[in-house]
């Protein structure tokens, strides 16, 4: 049995299935992110992207997963996080058939925090990668990294963000990256994925 089989029956029980998940465009903006799932050496690892530096983003160079809003063409948020993922890193998770085997299930809804983020709506799903996985990034995206899903286990908020303002300094638990610390909502993010396996 494999260990990849063996990870997604874990996820299964503990996520709620990717299914049922309208858009409801009339109440509040909504978006959806994946974490994507490989097997590299033995390990299994997640994506992290570095968002490109845009004018107008509140995200604009932040470490995140990839995603976005929902828009009209999408029939529901599983095919928001699929229609983004595919736009920013060039990974298909829909394939031609359109089948939709390769999420596993969605993390809880969640919204950011900070006062100066207009409000929005973010359903994390959870996704094993392609088994070749050739990434061809967007100009939405400047850098990616596999992250290896036992030493964030491992290591935990290991460290901070921290956000300079005149004389006050703003602190946030974060990972450890190559990027530098994930902080802000995806740290809320991995923290409850990582919690699935404690």
């Amino acid at each position: 049995m494999s260990k990849d089989y063996n990870l997604r029956q874990q996820l299964a029980q503990s996520l709620a299935p990717p299914v049922g998940l309208a858009i409801d465009r009339e109440r509040i903006p909504q978006a959806a992110v994946t974490i994507l799932i490989r097997e590299e050496d033995g390990d299994h690892q997640l994506l992290l992207i570095k968002r490109a530096i845009r004018e107008g983003d509140p995200w604009s160079g932040h470490l995140a997963l990839p995603g976005g809003r929902a828009e009209w063409q999408d029939i529901d948020l599983v095919e928001t996080a699929a229609r983004e993922t595919c736009e920013e890193i060039g990974i298909d998770l829909l394939g031609p058939d359109s089948t939709r085997d390769r999420f596993i299930g969605h993390l809880p809804v969640l919204s950011p925090q900070s006062p100066g983020i207009p409000p929005i709506e973010i359903t994390p799903f959870v996704a094993m990668a392609p088994p070749t996985q050739e990434l061809r990034l967007s100009a939405e995206v400047c850098q990616t990294w596999w992250l290896s899903i036992n030493q964030l286990l491992e290591r935990g908020l290991s460290t901070e963000y921290r956000h300079h303002s005149g004389s006050l300094v703003r602190k946030w638990p974060a990972y450890e990256s190559p990027g530098g610390p994930v902080w802000g909502i995806t740290e809320r993010i991995l923290t409850t994925f990582l919690a699935i396996f404690k």
